[in-house]
């Protein structure tokens, strides 16, 4: 049988010297006096400075990668993936399989609610229930797709859940989850097992699939079985976490755990003065022209991350043909943007795949090389109308982003395609991209060990925000989604890449090394790049 194992807080004084601290106000002050009450407390506490606000804590979703990783400190999901790239349990002690069709999962029978009750299969189950129901929205539901009984897209319109054929309970702590074929034991744990979390039946199964996003829990979760347990949120301010001391895989060392939302410009100064005492890569990136400042602190530790995530600028191909899309990608230098904007720290990366992915097809390095010329043949070939102006989108607080988008749009206008950038939220952006309302956009395309890309680049895919349709792309999706074997998937995907840089539904501008920084006075824990909360209740400090 295959296992897939791998597969400080005192209250009024803290919250006002945190807004104290936001506003600009003297935060060596504030940083001194949360030692000394951690001092006299005996409670330890830690913070972490992020840059983009959550919408909610809703588990079932990933509207934004805040809200994502603050959610799985509370509920974690069954499995999760180090940086290792091996799947390591939380919620589950173990995922099991012997045909790579039926899954297992044995769930960890100490786990439980804070308000005591146990986190049991059908706490799991109405989670997967809510998520696969047609009328509950969410960008996690298409990777639920490959189980059996659900529609493209992951929705399940079947009839009662009681009859869904892809999850049945065994007994409490056990769940049988089946497959429409068998697949990869990767794509099982990173599409279903890291993404499903449990939500409490006890509290929630009478609320209705249409209106759980807009249920109070979700701005303010009232019980839950992860390491942390909510305590309170500022908008655009902090989150403030406190230790669930009955959590199953051990009680945290560190009793108060801050989430410390700030503009990308503060985290230097934060870090300098100890108000937090790490960044968070993913959702609080530095910006490079502060990584030299931030090495040279006596008291923190700094490490180059690995080039993992990247960004890429999306095409609406309802709006923009192949031959100006393959323009504006021989128009765009992105050797120039590592250089000028990355300060070399960073690579060029081509395709769907980040450079330090398996399956990253290194052949795609010497397509759509900086060629003016090049892009001003192809626009003259589709007879664009040079008086046209074409809408970018780029999301606002991703400083390095924005940048980078204003080069982009100078580097179009020289070869005779004009560019209106237009800055956006997350959710607004995401509301623009489903609606069609875009021309190019950019975003963050984060990790994924399965190489699996169809619930963004399938014919109608719910992610699928370039309108992409292509019956190869298709074809080979769906036969990459199928094989089990690694070795013959590679060989399909990377005859995949090949195709997706002819159509070009979106192209890879740069993958960067984001900087990782953390006090010294953290004896365990830090930012990682992949899977830095899996270990969340062993971190410690002086």
């Amino acid at each position: 049988m295959k296992r897939l194992m791998k597969g400080k807080w005192q209250w009024f004084v803290i919250c006002l010297a945190i807004m104290l601290v936001i506003t600009g106000c003297n935060s060596n002050e504030t940083s001194s006096n949360d030692k000394k009450e951690e001092a006299t407390s005996g409670e330890k506490s830690m913070s972490i400075g992020i840059t983009r606000t959550p919408v909610s804590f809703n588990p079932l979703d990933r509207a934004d990668w805040s809200q994502f990783y603050i959610s799985s400190v509370m509920f974690n999901p069954l499995m999760e993936m180090n940086e290792e790239f091996e799947f390591v349990p939380r919620l589950a002690d173990s995922i099991e399989t012997t045909d790579n069709q039926t899954f297992t999962a044995h769930l960890n029978k100490a786990a439980k609610w804070t308000d005591g009750k146990p986190v049991t299969a059908d706490d799991v189950l109405f989670s997967l229930e809510m998520i696969t129901h047609p009328k509950f929205s969410s960008l996690l539901t298409s990777q639920f797709q490959v189980l059996e009984g659900l529609e493209k897209g992951g929705k399940y319109t079947g009839g009662s859940f009681v009859d869904f054929p892809g999850a049945k309970k065994v007994d409490e702590n056990t769940i049988t989850f089946k497959t429409q074929t068998p697949i990869d034991p990767n794509v099982f744990n990173e599409k279903i097992a890291a993404n499903l979390k449990a939500l409490p039946k006890h509290v929630l199964g009478s609320v209705s699939p249409e209106t759980l996003q807009q249920n109070p829990f979700m701005q303010k979760p009232t019980v839950s079985y992860g390491a942390y347990k909510f305590v309170e949120f500022q908008n655009n301010q902090f989150v403030a976490l406190e230790a669930n001391k009955e959590y199953f895989k051990g009680a945290p060392k560190v009793n108060k755990l801050f989430f410390k939302i700030m503009p990308v410009a503060n985290l230097v100064a934060q870090l300098q003065n100890g108000d937090i005492d790490m960044n968070f890569p993913e959702i609080g990136s530095l910006s490079l022209q502060d990584h030299e400042t931030v090495k040279r602190m006596e008291h923190i530790k700094t490490e180059d991350g690995a080039p993992v995530n990247y960004k890429l600028i999306g095409f609406n191909t309802k709006t923009l043909d192949v031959k100006v899309r393959q323009a504006i990608a021989y128009g765009i230098n992105r050797e120039g943007i590592v250089k000028d904007l990355l300060k070399g720290a960073g690579e060029v990366s081509t395709g769907p795949y980040s450079p330090a992915h398996p399956y990253y097809y290194k052949e795609n390095n010497k397509k759509y090389p900086f060629d003016p010329e090049k892009a001003k043949e192809l626009l003259k070939e589709a007879k664009w109308d040079s008086s046209k102006t074409i809408n970018y989108i780029v999301p606002i607080g991703n400083q390095e982003l924005e940048k980078a988008g204003d080069l982009i749009a100078a580097n179009l206008k020289e070869v005779g395609i004009n560019v209106q950038v237009q800055k956006s939220d997350i959710p607004g952006m995401i509301q623009k991209l489903k609606k069609g309302e875009f021309d190019l956009y950019s975003i963050t395309f984060s990790f994924l060990l399965d190489p699996d890309v169809s619930y963004v680049y399938q014919s109608g895919a719910s992610n699928n925000f370039t309108y992409i349709s292509n019956a190869k792309m298709d074809e080979l999706l769906s036969e990459g989604l199928r094989e089990t074997d690694s070795k013959v998937r590679k060989v399909i995907y990377d005859e995949y890449q090949e195709v997706h840089l002819e159509q070009l539904p979106d192209l890879s501008l740069y993958a960067d090394y984001r900087l990782r920084a953390v006090n010294k006075r953290v004896i365990v824990g830090g930012p990682k790049d992949i899977g830095i909360l899996i270990n969340v209740h062993e971190w410690d400090v002086k």
